[in-house]
């Protein structure tokens, strides 16, 4: 935005009178060849008791040469937002006991395996009860267990056909039998040695490189998590600044934002962990979602709101989870422009493909994989991807859903991994994805003390669509961003 675009603005507020995005959008676009203070003058000098410009305020006082090249640029920005949800787990298939977890790992093994054979370099693959014999053996199993030694690495696979125990000696194989998850699926080539079977190479599924989709249009999409509303460690200040922020129509990123994704932990719920009630600021979970529905009823309404569970929302625990529903949800649903949507879910943003998925078993990835910290959540959502599964580690931290069909595979390529929980805000670029984990708006709790988690909170990502590049604004300096908003955007 030009300096003298920019300043208009400011004088124009300065006045008492609100822009609509609509016409701040137009405002920006014909600044260039048109007189905009002498425009601006003359509209206000008309508008009487009305304290509000639109665009149909702008196109009465532009000449007549102007309109048709407005008329094409109203229509770009009246354009219909384009969004669709891909996936939304509504429902699922449960099967209780030992048989549900057996139809489960079935169904993963089959969909992991489909996208192996989808690959150019998949070549022959063989069965586990067919490794033996002088020839090397390329198969594809789910990792049962593995032990990581000094100069080598044990690793036991299994497919419907039987288990394997194989050992591998370079030292590069052993690195990625270390950084591979448990439960998850890989491809080794496997040969006799004289006392044991050699693991020859070894590898996840994994993503190709691909060119990411991007949006026609400049808008902008802001992800983030963990509110944490109706904790005493809400940093309620800052996220209103944040919704005051985004009437801001003299800011570019703030007038073309049209969408706010956001990936679990919206309410502290009740009993989570160990002595909540001491750190709860509401102690029931049907006002915290009362106050929450209080906050997100201040954002415009033309801006979309997705929401998924976490693990501190009134649903069942065990993944895949369903979205907020019940009378929890009626609130939610009262809001024409907010969707509730399960975890994980797919959901397809100005042409942009993004897997929102809360990360739970970020906690059970930094676990078992030496050198991954929480302190850097994108790298354990790498390994995620490149595992084509959002919760491979079986029987530690996340619970997981005995259901006949495995719906946490990662069976498409995202464009967008957006993902929460550990309160870090951080962000990873791997073969085309941007992987980001959006933080918090919750300071730190004594329960994260003891766990050794530094949050980084009231620190926002916002997306431009239509190049994928990120920028973060910091509202968790409230003193500063509070004077700011009073002088440039006074009631």
């Amino acid at each position: 935005m030009s300096d003298s675009l920019a300043q208009i603005i400011r004088d124009t507020v300065a006045k008492g009178y609100q822009i609509e995005p609509k016409a701040f959008d137009l405002m920006q676009r014909i600044s260039k060849s048109i007189d905009l203070s002498e425009l601006i003058y003359e509209v206000i000098k008309q508008k009487g008791d009305d304290k509000t410009i639109r665009v149909e305020d702008i196109e009465r006082f532009l000449k007549r040469e102007d309109k048709e090249v407005v008329k094409e640029i109203v229509h770009e920005i009246e354009g219909p937002l384009n969004f669709k949800i891909l996936l939304n787990i509504t429902k699922l298939k449960t099967v209780p006991g030992t048989v549900g977890y057996q139809r489960l790992f079935s169904s993963r093994y089959r969909k992991l395996l489909n996208l192996i054979r989808k690959r150019v370099d998949s070549g022959n693959l063989l069965t586990i009860s067919e490794v033996g014999g002088e020839r090397s053996t390329k198969v594809a199993g789910l990792v049962y267990s593995k032990n990581v030694r000094r100069g080598s690495a044990t690793i036991v696979l299994e497919d419907e056909t039987g288990r394997v125990e194989a050992t591998a000696f370079d030292s590069q194989i052993v690195k990625n039998i270390q950084e591979i998850p448990l439960d998850s699926l890989v491809v080794a080539t496997i040969s006799s040695g004289k006392r044991a079977f050699i693991v020859e190479s070894i590898s996840l599924p994994d993503v190709p490189e691909h060119i990411p989709n991007t949006a026609k249009r400049k808008v902008y999409a802001a992800l983030t998590s963990d509110l944490h509303v109706g904790s005493k460690f809400f940093l309620k200040d800052a996220f209103q600044a944040f919704i005051k922020w985004l009437s801001r129509r003299e800011d570019e990123v703030a007038a073309r934002l049209r969408y706010l994704l956001i990936c679990g932990d919206t309410i502290d719920g009740v009993g989570v962990y160990p002595n909540q009630d001491k750190e709860l600021e509401t102690a029931d979970v049907t006002k915290q979602i009362a106050e929450l529905t209080d906050l997100l009823k201040l954002i415009p309404s033309y801006i979309q709101i997705f929401i998924c569970p976490g693990n501190h929302e009134p649903v069942r625990q065990a993944q895949p989870q369903p979205p907020i529903s019940g009378s929890f949800a009626e609130p939610l649903t009262k809001l024409p422009n907010v969707h509730l949507v399960s975890n994980p879910a797919w959901l397809e943003v100005e042409g942009v493909k993004i897997l929102m998925y809360h990360g739970r078993s970020l906690e059970d990835i930094v676990a078992t994989t030496p050198g991954l910290s929480v302190e850097r959540p994108a790298i354990a959502m790498r390994s995620l991807l490149k595992a084509r599964h959002l919760a491979p580690v079986y029987g530690r931290r996340t619970p997981i859903l005995p259901a006949e069909e495995d719906l946490l595979v990662i069976e498409e390529i995202p464009d967008i991994f957006h993902s929460g929980h550990v309160h870090i805000l951080d962000s990873e670029r791997y073969r085309g994805c941007l992987l980001l984990n959006t933080g918090t708006w919750q300071m730190q709790t004594s329960y994260q003390l003891d766990m050794g988690i530094t949050p980084t909170p009231a620190i926002l990502p916002i997306v431009d669509l239509s190049t994928l590049q990120v920028i973060t604004i910091d509202f968790s300096k409230q003193e500063r961003i509070q004077q700011d908003l009073e002088r440039t955007h006074p009631e």
